[in-house]
C-alpha cells in the first residue's frame, strides 16, 4: 500500500471513530483510487457507504468485498441493510440467507431478515425467524418489535400489543412500540391513552409526522377543533402533505369552510389509497365547453358517497350536449330512472365517446358547492322505479312504520365508530304503537339474535333500487352514518340520522338539520362514545310520534 492509500485509511478511521460515516466514505474511496485491488478497503468502502446512506455506492463496494470475501458476515448484514433500504427486499433476503449461514446465533441479523420476509409477504418464514430469535434472547427488542409488528399484520392487536408493552419494559425510549400502542388504542376509541402515547413519542422524537397526524385525529374525535387543526398542519409542514391535506379538507367541510375543504378533498385518491381510472380525456374543471362536448362523470368510493353526489349529474345537462354516469350495479337501475337526461351504465366506456370527464365527488369543487348552492338541488332527487311484489307496499304493520339500520360496510375503516350498538336500540321496541322493519340487508338474523324483533323483506331486495321502494312506504328510517341515510334523504323520506360525537365531515357541526337533506333529523352523541345519550333524545321524539 502506498504512504497517500495508507494515510486515507487512517483518516478513514479517524472518521468512523467520530461516526462521520461521509467522511469515512471518502477517505477509503481515496485509498481504493491508490490500491484498487485491496479487498478489505472495498469492504470498508462498502460499510462506511452504507452508514452514511449511499446505498447504491454500498452495494457496488460490498458486492465487489464478498467476491473476495465471502466469510464476512459484516459484509453480508451491510449488503442487506443496502438493498433494503433501496427497495430491493429480494435482494436483501438472498444476502441475510448467506449472513445466517454463517453466524446462525446471531439475533440480530434474524429480527432484520423476518422484517424483509414480512415486506416480501412470506409471513410464516418471517415467524419462524422471529421465534428463533426469541428463544435465544427472548429480551431482544428488535425481535421482538419486528414480532408485534407481524401480529399486527395478521389483525392480533392483543398479540401485538403484548409484544410492544415488552419491548417498554426494556427499552421505554422506543418510539416504534409506543406509537403503535397509541394506534392500536386509537382504533379501540381508548382515546386518553392514544393521546398519552402520540405526547410520549413527539416528546421522544418531535419530528414525528405520523404521530402528529393521528393525535390531531384523538383531538378531533374529542371535540378540540383548533388542536386538530394545528396537529395537521404540523404534519403538513413534517412531509406528510396527502393525508394531512386530506384530514384538513374533511375538517375544514365539517366546520363549513365548503372552498378550502372541497380543495383539500381532492386528497383523497392518494389519502384513501385509490387510483382513479386512467382516461385519456381532459379533466372537466368548470370552464366553458364547446357546443357538443360530452361529459362521463365517473363514479367512486362508497354507495353513500355516489347517492349524495348524484343530485349534481342532470343539472349538468344545461352545460353538455351529452352527460354519461358510469356506477356500480347496484344503484345503476334507481339512478336511471332517477336522472333525467342523463345516460346512466353500470361499466366504464370507451373513452373515445367523450371529450371531458371528471370524479364524480369532485364536482362539488368544480361547481363550488356551499350550503347557498345546495338549495339548487334540494332532495327529492330520487325517484324508486314503481315495483310489484312484497316491497311495493313495504309490508306495513299497525302504527308507525320505521325502518332500522344500525351499521355500515365493516371494510370500512371507522364502521366500528359509526355502528350503533344493537343492544341499546333494542330499547326502542318497547315503544308502544311502532312496526319495525329491517333495512340492514343481509342482518337481520342478527338483529333477532340480539333481542330486536324486526319485518325483514331485505332479501327480496336486488338492488337499491328496490331498497328506495321499500323506504318510500315508510314513516319514517333511523339509521346510522351510512347509504341508507343518503338513499332515504335522496328520496325525501323522513329520516333520523344518529351521529357519532365526532361527526362525518358532510354532517357539519352542532346541527339537528342537514343542507344537503331537507328531511332529515340528526342525533348526535353529547360526549364521545355516548350513544345512549343520543338514544334518550331518539326515544323521546318516537313516543311523541307514535302517539
Amino acid at each position: 500500500m502506498s504512504w497517500q492509500a495508507d494515510q486515507a485509511v487512517v483518516r478513514g478511521r479517524q472518521a468512523e471513530a467520530r461516526n462521520a460515516w461521509p467522511a469515512a466514505q471518502a477517505a477509503y474511496a481515496e485509498a481504493l483510487a491508490r490500491w484498487p485491488q485491496a479487498s478489505a478497503l472495498w469492504l470498508a468502502h462498502g460499510l462506511a457507504a452504507c452508514r452514511a446512506g449511499d446505498f447504491a455506492a454500498a452495494r457496488v463496494s460490498l458486492d465487489l468485498a464478498l467476491r473476495a470475501q465471502p466469510g464476512a458476515v459484516a459484509g453480508w448484514a451491510a449488503l442487506a441493510q443496502a438493498c433494503a433500504r433501496s427497495g430491493d427486499p429480494a435482494a436483501a433476503h438472498q444476502a441475510l440467507l448467506h449472513a445466517i449461514r454463517l453466524d446462525p446465533d446471531s439475533v440480530a441479523l434474524r429480527a432484520n431478515h423476518a422484517s424483509v420476509l414480512r415486506e416480501l409477504g412470506d409471513i410464516a418464514a418471517a415467524r419462524a425467524e422471529l421465534d428463533v430469535a426469541l428463544r435465544l434472547a427472548p429480551d431482544d427488542v428488535a425481535a421482538r418489535y419486528n414480532l408485534g409488528n407481524l401480529l399486527l399484520d395478521e389483525g392480533d392487536e392483543a398479540g401485538a400489543e403484548a409484544a410492544y408493552r415488552a419491548v417498554l419494559v426494556n427499552a421505554p425510549r422506543h418510539v416504534g412500540s409506543r406509537y403503535n400502542l397509541g394506534c392500536i388504542a386509537r382504533r379501540r376509541g381508548e382515546i386518553t391513552f392514544a393521546m398519552a402515547c402520540f405526547d410520549e413519542v413527539l416528546a421522544l422524537q418531535p419530528d414525528h409526522a405520523d404521530a402528529w397526524h393521528n393525535l390531531a385525529g384523538c383531538r378531533r374525535a374529542l371535540g378540540d377543533w383548533d388542536g386538530a387543526r394545528a396537529g395537521y398542519q404540523r404534519a403538513l409542514a413534517l412531509g406528510e402533505p396527502v393525508l394531512a391535506r386530506y384530514a384538513l379538507g374533511t375538517l375544514d367541510l365539517l366546520q363549513g369552510r365548503w372552498a378550502d375543504g372541497w380543495e383539500g378533498y381532492e386528497a383523497r385518491w392518494a389519502a384513501c389509497g385509490l387510483t382513479p381510472p386512467s382516461l385519456p380525456l381532459p379533466a372537466w374543471q368548470g370552464e366553458v365547453v364547446p357546443a357538443g362536448a360530452r361529459l362521463l362523470v365517473y363514479a367512486e368510493q362508497g354507495y353513500g358517497d355516489l347517492l349524495q353526489f348524484a343530485r349534481f349529474l342532470a343539472p349538468l345537462r344545461a352545460r353538455f350536449a351529452a352527460v354519461t354516469l358510469a356506477c356500480p350495479p347496484a344503484v345503476s337501475r334507481l339512478l336511471a330512472h332517477s336522472l333525467e337526461g342523463v345516460t346512466v351504465l353500470d361499466h366504464l366506456p370507451p373513452p373515445a365517446d367523450f371529450t371531458h370527464a371528471v370524479a364524480l365527488m369532485s364536482l362539488a369543487r368544480v361547481l363550488r358547492i356551499d350550503e347557498a348552492r345546495l338549495r339548487d338541488t334540494a332532495a327529492p332527487y330520487l325517484r324508486a322505479p314503481a315495483h310489484g311484489g312484497a316491497w311495493t307496499d313495504g309490508g306495513r304493520g299497525p302504527g308507525l312504520n320505521v325502518g332500522l339500520c344500525w351499521t355500515g360496510n365493516p371494510a370500512q375503516r371507522d364502521n366500528l365508530w359509526r355502528s350503533v350498538p344493537l343492544g341499546l336500540l333494542r330499547s326502542l321496541q318497547q315503544i308502544p304503537g311502532i312496526t319495525w322493519h329491517n333495512l340492514q340487508q343481509g342482518k337481520g338474523e342478527q338483529a333477532r339474535a340480539a333481542g330486536f324483533a324486526l319485518r325483514d323483506a331485505s332479501g327480496d331486495w336486488r338492488d337499491f333500487a328496490d331498497t328506495a321502494a321499500y323506504l318510500g312506504n315508510l314513516d319514517l328510517v333511523i339509521t346510522a352514518c351510512t347509504s341508507v341515510a343518503h338513499l332515504a334523504g335522496g328520496l325525501g323520506v323522513p329520516v333520523w340520522l344518529v351521529s357519532r360525537y365526532d361527526a362525518d365531515w358532510r354532517w357539519l357541526l352542532a346541527r339537528e338539520d342537514s343542507p344537503w337533506y331537507l328531511s332529515m333529523r340528526i342525533w348526535r352523541q353529547p360526549s364521545p362514545g355516548n350513544w345512549q345519550g343520543a338514544l334518550d333524545g331518539v326515544a323521546d321524539a318516537l313516543r311523541r310520534l307514535a302517539h
